[in-house]
């Protein structure tokens, strides 16, 4: 599941919804270290979307994100002033 609130914009939360799973999957912590893999996929999505020209460089988001692993595991993360409760 994920929520984004995008601001200034819809380019940053566009962007983020579209890529950020595949940057989890992707990190070199995945799936040993989640927190380290979660963390890494939102700073690579930041540095990903300054250096897309194309899209406007003003606009931003906050995320909620919850991966669920099978039939017991639950990750959930929040960037940005959204808290997940």
């Amino acid at each position: 599941m994920q929520v984004f609130d995008g601001h200034g914009g819809t380019d940053a939360a566009n962007f983020v919804r579209e890529n950020i799973l595949k940057f989890i999957i992707e990190d070199e912590h995945f799936p040993i270290s989640m927190e380290k893999a979660i963390k890494s996929a939102f700073m690579r999505a930041d540095h990903a979307f300054a250096d897309a020209c194309s899209l406007d460089s003003s606009s931003g988001t906050t995320a909620l994100t919850t991966i669920i692993f099978g039939r017991s595991g639950l990750i959930s993360s929040s960037v940005g002033l959204l808290v997940a409760f």
